[in-house]
């Protein structure tokens, strides 16, 4: 089975400039020089930002080569700096979800499947994500646990603890 840490938040390093804020190439190295030791790691990752109301996921993806090798891509920063100015306040950041264990190589397949999940999760957080595949929201419920809004009842807090949600 594989198996996934999560490591960060790390703040993302950008260039204000008159009409907003942007990534450049210097700020992909001073991120890569702060945190060297994600660079060589593979599985998902999550594009943000934090405020002071708390934090909120902007973008999901997954890394199956390296994290430095996908992370800053052109698509990428496109789909970040369409986030950087659309969000006027808070500090962006990089949540890492790591593959930790897996049989063989890398497992392409455990990484693809937590990206969906986070995907669908980030969905729930954030009905803007700005993903283009996988973002069809299952049409089912479950009150208090999945897709639903509101204080969960008792019953379903306790199922929460018996499933280990």
């Amino acid at each position: 089975m594989a198996s996934f840490s999560v490591k960060g938040p790390f703040d993302v390093p950008v260039t204000k400039l008159c009409a907003g804020r942007v990534i450049e190439k210097n700020d992909i190295s001073v991120f890569w020089q702060r945190h060297s030791g994600m660079a060589t790691e593979c599985g998902c990752y999550v594009f943000g930002f934090r405020a002071a109301k708390g934090s909120k996921p902007v973008y999901v993806g997954k890394a199956t080569k390296t994290f430095k090798a996908e992370v800053f891509t052109n698509d990428k920063l496109k789909k970040y700096s369409y986030a950087l100015a659309s969000q006027v306040k808070g500090v962006p950041f990089l949540f890492f979800v790591c593959l930790t264990r897996a049989k063989g190589a890398k497992n392409k397949t455990a990484i693809d499947e937590a990206e969906s999940f986070l995907i669908q999760a980030g969905l729930a957080a954030n009905k803007k994500l700005l993903n283009d595949k996988k973002t069809s929201v299952e049409s089912w419920s479950i009150g208090g646990i999945v897709r639903s809004r509101g204080k969960p009842p008792a019953a379903a807090q306790a199922f929460k603890k018996c499933i280990k949600l």
